[in-house]
Order: C-alpha cells, then sequence, then structure tokens
C-alpha cells in the first residue's frame, strides 16, 4: 500500500467537491449564507446558559449522591441567598435585619421562604434561655450593678436624670467596669457632637456584653428561579437590590447590607462570564481580523475570511443549541476556542492561494489546487483536534464533555465551510490580479539562524526536557471555585470575609443522620476533632442546663423588679440639660477613675462647641445629644422582660420554620458541621474535608463538593490527555501511514505540553476547573501544524530543503498568531476561570508554536539530511 493512500482519497474527494462548488458558486454562497443566518436565529433563540457548578460532574459518583440527597431532603436550605447585615450596635442590626426580612416577604412571588435566625416570638421569649450559664451570670451582675441606674431613670427618664446618674457615680469614686463603660459611652456620645456625627448608645451592649450583644445578622431566603431566562435569579437579585436601596437611603451610620450565597455568587458569575465571553468574542474577532490583514493585505480577502468565520461559528452554535441546549462555565469560550482554530483552515487555503497565484495560473484552478494540495493535512488537523475535543467526552466532568462534544463538532463545521464558502466567496469576490506573492509576509525569516543547527536545537530541546520533567510533580490543582470568580465581587468578598471570621454558612458540611440517635452520636464524634469548631442538630437548639438557667432568670426577675421595662419618656428641657452638663464638669473634676478623666476633656470640647452655636444650633445639638443616650433602652428592657417570661422546653415547642431546616419529611435529622479554621486555604480545607468524613463517611456540603470536585476533574482530564493522545496517534498512523512521521507530529506537541505545565510552576499558577482542559487541547490542537509541516515536506519539498521559507510555515506562525491573539483575549476578562483559561491556552500555544517551528524542523532535517 503506497504512504500516500491513506490521504490520496482526501484529496480526490476535496478537488471534486471545489469544483462543483466553484461550477454553482452563487448558489453556494446563497444557500451557505441563509443557513448561516437560520443557524444564529436558531442559537440565539434557543441557547441558555448553566452556571450551576455543582452539575458539571456526573451524578453517578458517590459523593456527587450524597450531596443530592440533601439537597433534595432540605431543600429550604437550598439554592439559598444570604444576606448579611452589619451595624456599629446590635440595635441597628436588628432593625434593619427586620425591616429586609418584611420587605422580603411583601414579594412572595418572588421568595419561597424568608429566615432570619434568632427572631421571632419564640427567641424574643426563649432567647435568654440560650446564653450559657456563665453568660447569665454575667448578665444578672451587670444588671445587680446597674440596678440603681435603672431605677431612678424609671422615676424620671430623661436626659437630665441621666446625666446627673454619670455625675453621683463620678462623685462617689466608682471605678467599677460598669461606670467605666458609661463615662465611655457618653464621651463618645460628647465627640461625636463635636465632630457633628450621630452616635447612638447601644443598651443592649452595655448590659448584655459585647461577645453576647453582636452586630451582624443573616438573612437566609430562596428565592424562585425563572429558567427561561439566561440569568434565572435575575428578577430575584433586582428585588434585593432594590430593597437594599430603598433601606440603606434611610439606614443609620455604620450600616451595611450584603449578599451572598451559591445563587448570588452563580448570578454574578454569570453577569461576569457573559460580559466576558461578549468581550473576549469581539476582541478576538479584531484581533484575528488585524493579523489576517497584515498576513493576507488584502481588504476583500479579509472580509471573506470572517464572513466565513462567522458563518461557521453560527453553525457551532445551532448544534449546541440543539444537542446540548445550554453553555456551561467552560464551553461558553467555545466561541473562542473557534474563532482561534477555525481561522488556521483559512489561513492555509489564503496563503496557498496566494503562493500559487504568483505563478500566473488562473484563479479558478488555483482554488481547486489550493484545495487539493493542502485539503488532505486540513481534513487530518481537523480530525485530529476534533479528537482532542472528544476526548472530554467520555470523562465524568460534563462541564468539559458538553465543550469537548461542541468544539469538536465545530472542528467539521470548520473545515466544511473553509472548502465550501470560503473557495466560492473567493472566486465570486476575488479580483483576477492584486493577490500574489509580490511581497509576502516573511515572518519566519528571524528563525533560519536556528534552523540551520539543528543538532544544537535537539540537544536544548532534551535539556529543556529534562528541566520540564524536574518541575511537573510540584504543578498544582486549586480545588476552590470561588477562587474563579470575580475576586472584586460583592459576593466574593463577602464570603471571603466570613469564612475568614468563622461564619462562612454556605461552607459548612452537612450530613444526614437517620434519627435524633445517630445524629447525637456524631455530633460527639464531631466535636473532638480538632478541625471541627461545632457541630448541630436540632436537639442543640434545645438549651441544656434549663433548670440552673430558670433559676437565675428568676433571681433577675425579683431583681430588677415589676414593672421595671416600663419607662415613660419626658420631655427634656435643654436649659436644664446643659445645666447638668455644666454641673458634671464640676463632679468629674474628683473622681480617679481613668474613664471620668477622658469624659472630663470630651465634656469640655463640647461645651464649648455649644457656646459657639446659636440657640438654635444650641437646643438641636443638646436634643440630639439626649436621644443618642437613650432611644435605645425602652426596647432593651422589653426585650429583657419577655426573656423573664421563659420556661423549660423542648424539641416539640420549637417553631416550624426551625425545624423544617434541621428535621426532613421522612424523619431524617441535618448535622450542621462548622470549620474551626478558614477553609479558603487549600490545605485547610482538605484537612476539615477528610478528617470530618474519617468520621461520618456521607458527610456532604460545598467543601466536600469543591475537593471531591477537584479529583474527578484531575482524574477526568488523566483520562481525556490519555485518550487524546492515543486517538491522535492512530488518528495519525491512518492518514501518514508512517509511523516515523507520525511521530515527528507527536513529539514536539509532547514536549510543547509538557513544558507548558512546567512553567505554570515556575509563575505560580495553579491549574483549576477552567483552564485544566489547556493540556488535552494543546495536544489536539498542536498537532495540526506538525501535520502541516509534515505533509508540506513529504508532497512538494521546498527545492533548498529550508522548510521555513515556504508558505506552509508561514500560515503555521500566522495561524498560531492568530490563535494566541484569540485565546489571549481571554486572559483579560474579569471572570478568574476564564481568564485563567486565556492565559495558560495563550503560554501553551506560544511553546508549542516555538516547538513546531524550531524542533520539528530540526527533527525533519536531522532525519532526512541534504
Amino acid at each position: 500500500m503506497s504512504a500516500d493512500s491513506g490521504i490520496g482519497w482526501v484529496r480526490r474527494g476535496l478537488t471534486i467537491w471545489v469544483r462543483l462548488v466553484l461550477r454553482y458558486r452563487k448558489l453556494t454562497i446563497a444557500i451557505v449564507l441563509f443557513m448561516g443566518a437560520a443557524c444564529g436565529l436558531y442559537a440565539g433563540q434557543n441557547l441558555g446558559i448553566n452556571t450551576d457548578t455543582t452539575d458539571m460532574i456526573s451524578p453517578d459518583l458517590a459523593w456527587r449522591q450524597d450531596y443530592i440527597a440533601y439537597r433534595r431532603q432540605f431543600e429550604v436550605r437550598d439554592r439559598n441567598i444570604l444576606i448579611v447585615v452589619d451595624a456599629d450596635i446590635p440595635e441597628y442590626a436588628d432593625e434593619i435585619a427586620a425591616a429586609v426580612v418584611y420587605g422580603l416577604q411583601q414579594s412572595p412571588t418572588l421568595y419561597r421562604s424568608v429566615f432570619l435566625a434568632g427572631s421571632g416570638e419564640f427567641f424574643e421569649r426563649y432567647g435568654l434561655m440560650y446564653l450559657s450559664v456563665a453568660e447569665l451570670e454575667a448578665l444578672a451582675d451587670r444588671l445587680a450593678a446597674a440596678q440603681p441606674l435603672l431605677g431612678q431613670l424609671r422615676q424620671r427618664y430623661d436626659g437630665v436624670q441621666f446625666i446627673r446618674i454619670i455625675g453621683e457615680l463620678a462623685e462617689r469614686g466608682d471605678q467599677s467596669v460598669q461606670a467605666g463603660r458609661l463615662y465611655s459611652e457618653v464621651a463618645a456620645a460628647l465627640d461625636a457632637a463635636v465632630d457633628v456625627r450621630p452616635y447612638t448608645l447601644s443598651w443592649q451592649s452595655l448590659l448584655q456584653g459585647d461577645s453576647v450583644a453582636t452586630t451582624r445578622r443573616f438573612v437566609l431566603l430562596q428565592p424562585l428561579l425563572d429558567f427561561s431566562r439566561a440569568r434565572p435569579a435575575t428578577e430575584a437579585m433586582e428585588g434585593i437590590r432594590t430593597l437594599i436601596d430603598e433601606l440603606m437611603a434611610t439606614a443609620p451610620e455604620g450600616v451595611r447590607i450584603r449578599v451572598t450565597g451559591t445563587i448570588a455568587m452563580e448570578h454574578e458569575e454569570l453577569s461576569s462570564v457573559i460580559r466576558g465571553a461578549g468581550f473576549a468574542g469581539l476582541a478576538a474577532l479584531m484581533m484575528v481580523a488585524l493579523v489576517l490583514y497584515v498576513v493576507l493585505r488584502s481588504v476583500v480577502v479579509l472580509a471573506i475570511s470572517i464572513m466565513t468565520l462567522v458563518v461557521g461559528l453560527a453553525g457551532t452554535a445551532a448544534f449546541a443549541a440543539a444537542t446540548v441546549g445550554h453553555l456551561n462555565l467552560l464551553s461558553v469560550a467555545f466561541a473562542v476556542l473557534y474563532i482561534g482554530l477555525g481561522v488556521d483552515f483559512i489561513l492555509h487555503i489564503c496563503l496557498r492561494l496566494k503562493e500559487l497565484r504568483t505563478s500566473g495560473r488562473p484563479l479558478d484552478a488555483a482554488i481547486v489546487d489550493t484545495v487539493a494540495g493542502v485539503g488532505p493535512s486540513l481534513v487530518i488537523c481537523t480530525v485530529t483536534t476534533a479528537a482532542g475535543f472528544y476526548a472530554f467526552i467520555p470523562t465524568p466532568f460534563s462541564g468539559v464533555s458538553e465543550l469537548g462534544l461542541i468544539s469538536g463538532t465545530g472542528m467539521f463545521i470548520s473545515l466544511l465551510v473553509s472548502v465550501t464558502l470560503l473557495p466560492a466567496l473567493l472566486a465570486q469576490f476575488l479580483p483576477d490580479t492584486g493577490f500574489e506573492l509580490a511581497r509576502p509576509w516573511r515572518g519566519v525569516r528571524f528563525l533560519d539562524p536556528v534552523a540551520r543547527r539543528p543538532r544544537v536545537v535537539v540537544g536544548l530541546a532534551l535539556v529543556v526536557a529534562l528541566g520540564a520533567a524536574i518541575l511537573l510533580p510540584r504543578a498544582s490543582f486549586d480545588r476552590n471555585p470561588v477562587n474563579l470568580r470575580d475576586p472584586n465581587s460583592e459576593s466574593v468578598l463577602t464570603l471571603k470575609d466570613l469564612t475568614a471570621d468563622g461564619e462562612a454558612l454556605p461552607l459548612h458540611m452537612v450530613a444526614l443522620a437517620p434519627d435524633s440517635t445517630v445524629a447525637s452520636q456524631w455530633i460527639a464524634a464531631l466535636e473532638v476533632l480538632s478541625a471541627v469548631s461545632d457541630a448541630s442538630s436540632l436537639d442543640t437548639m434545645v438549651p441544656v442546663d434549663q433548670q440552673r438557667k430558670l433559676l437565675l432568670l428568676e433571681e433577675i426577675d425579683i431583681l430588677m423588679g415589676p414593672g421595671f421595662s416600663e419607662l415613660e419618656r419626658q420631655a427634656v428641657d435643654p436649659d436644664e440639660l446643659r445645666s447638668a452638663l455644666v454641673d458634671l464638669t464640676t463632679r468629674l473634676a474628683g473622681s480617679p477613675a481613668p474613664a471620668a478623666a477622658e469624659l472630663a476633656v470630651s465634656l469640655q470640647r463640647f461645651l464649648i462647641a455649644l457656646s459657639l452655636q446659636t440657640g438654635d444650633e444650641q437646643r438641636q445639638a443638646l436634643l440630639a445629644l439626649e436621644s443618642g443616650l437613650l432611644t435605645t433602652l425602652p426596647r432593651q428592657l422589653q426585650r429583657l422582660a419577655a426573656g423573664l417570661t421563659a420556661g423549660a422546653f423542648g424539641r416539640e415547642d420549637l417553631p416550624e420554620e426551625l425545624v423544617s431546616r434541621w428535621i426532613a419529611t421522612d424523619g431524617t435529622e441535618l448535622v450542621e458541621i462548622t470549620p474551626a479554621q478558614d477553609i479558603s486555604d487549600s490545605v485547610a480545607a482538605e484537612q476539615f474535608v477528610e478528617t470530618v468524613r474519617a468520621t461520618v463517611s456521607t458527610a456532604t456540603g460545598l467543601p466536600v463538593v469543591y475537593q471531591e470536585a477537584g479529583r474527578t476533574v484531575v482524574r477526568a482530564f488523566q483520562m481525556a490527555f490519555a485518550y487524546a493522545l492515543l486517538l491522535v496517534s492512530i488518528i495519525l498512523w491512518v492518514f501518514l501511514r508512517r509511523i516515523a512521521e507520525s511521530v515527528l507530529v507527536i513529539i514536539p506537541v509532547i514536549l510543547a505540553a509538557g513544558i507548558t505545565a512546567a512553567l505554570t510552576v515556575l509563575l505560580g499558577w495553579q491549574f483549576n476547573f477552567a483552564n485544566i482542559i489547556a493540556l488535552p487541547l494543546l495536544l489536539g490542537v498542536g498537532v495540526d501544524s506538525g501535520i502541516h509541516m509534515v505533509h508540506r515536506m513529504r508532497t512538494e519539498p521546498p527545492a533548498d530543503g529550508r522548510l521555513l521559507n515556504t508558505s506552509t510555515s508561514r500560515a503555521v506562525l500566522a495561524s498560531g498568531l492568530t490563535t494566541i491573539a484569540s485565546f489571549g483575549n481571554l486572559a483579560f476578562v474579569s471572570h478568574l476561570g476564564m481568564a485563567s483559561m486565556g492565559q495558560l491556552l495563550t503560554l501553551g500555544m506560544l511553546v508549542t508554536l516555538v516547538a513546531t517551528l524550531v524542533l520539528l524542523p530540526a527533527l525533519l532535517t536531522l532525519r532526512t539530511p541534504a
């Protein structure tokens, strides 16, 4: 069998096809352009986007089944948005969080459930029971110390009385912690008044202590998603943003409302991906057009090339819509990949045509000879590139499997339009003259000195290969998909803040126990683990030591006396308040307390500033001062009074809204596990997951999903690389029928892939869920250039033996540059996953280009010396 028998039939078939196209060129152009428009319209109407990264892994894996079971049995916890409310004082946090809940509840068509932890009538009454015994004892001590003050305020509740009480404490020389805190709070209020800043004293913090009276609240809500829209959470997120804007317009200073959670991150990520993909696609087209013009030097050919690319892209998008129905966060990059790879076919055809036209051949004959000449190598390239993409399909990583199916088929679509529409357009619109090699683009000339030293090139390649082999074991994979998202987006910044504070609810692990007994056993085993901060179930929602706590509450109730929360606010006389403040300066003078001395300084500043104001301004300043000191006290005393009415309670008394988050309809009980460390650190995350799952093997949650998905993806791509290498090798042998030439094509590509992976170590890059597609892809794509070079050397070897002086090498360089220009645009999008994909593909293509134009010619020269 002839060495060319594997490609001879391809050449004959392409010749017949192109002659037919040229005979009916106008009809061909009309039909293909109509089909391209129809494909574009169909894709626009039917191609959606899915950003759920958990659905990008096969559901048949054991860890996926655990996570799916959790999502199914506890739907109320699934696809939640987390609203984080922070304020300077707990009272404002409570007020704003309650306003958020109320506002969201007014839109039941947008939000299925709204949950504010620790709110409602139940916690109003039983909230104090959730304090520890030590915390209740500390509360009792504070209330005992504050009882004289509260008793006097009950007799007269206004600013004058409060300032007089502060003066009495100072006169007595009270140096207790409680008195010092009061002095500091009043000093802060006076300083704020001088600086014309609002200030509110937190009586909740004053009476309960800062460790108990926290200033952060969490609102969990489950939105109704509209999957008929490209961004399913758009309406829900817009509703939240509108509500937040309304609340922040009147919110006290220091209030901050942020949004995070899986849905919020996916929504922001989807917006980032759509913007990034659109920018990258348009930029890729512009960059490719620029390179094409520089290489081809013809506006007409440039327009024809762009039209061919657009039609092929529309056909690929229509195929994606018809077969997959959506794009995921990886396959959304198919357009950039198509442009970068599809232009390869156009360049080889156009540059060969330009070379043949120089000899004076008629245009139609030159087009037929061009396709017959480069067509077989284009077919081989199509099959090998598609094989590289199709190698993704058998992997359990459906996200990249879909990319492989779409982009692999896109290569065949690109070949079809390149040997159909492109020849027809060239024949119809290319002028009879003006497309020759009068001034050829000699982009490879700078490599001539290197080409003359093939043995040196091969020797250096061996040294580089050895260095790459040493570095390869240090390459790493980032298993946290949050690191792929826009780091400046609110949802990501908020999640990272919560993770650092140990409050990242979305990153807790969970386990499904068949009953409360097993749940309790798991909690006992988990709480002793160093990687676990806390483990909770519905049983932990029922406080322990209830009898001791009830006795303490009874003591506090007796201490406070009946009706202690009934305060009647009296209108203050500003002049009287000013006199009380002046009198306070005298009383503070003899106090030994350091905080009293600081208060005296602040008071003096305030009185001086007050003396410089007009009468109305003084009145307003004094009224604002009194309001800031006393506003939050009545509500705090009312909450305390309600909490003192608590009694013993059990699981059966817990509110349904809370129970539904811990017990499924079939009785399955949820155990929630909180990490002890910041699991944004990959080592801490892996330790947390492995430690917990060693105790409860079915434990799941996003930390498990991230870790296991990372392992699955790495194995998937090892498999994909092996498949791609095997398929490409087989395809090369089938077409070339020479093992030596097949090996020569593969060697530079494998070396380039190894060097690319080694360079990630030197550059401090990590592989991730997005950019890991680079290595198998580079194998399929990188083989293309080698095929062109080997095919040219076999069929039309240059007379001087210098392969770099042919149109083939120029096309390889131009194709590589356009591919790099196309992939490179991804590196500048805000979505870090797409950006990392662009960076690694650009680096890999650059290394592959160097290997093809430097190492491969050297190997061919040594194999067939002149």
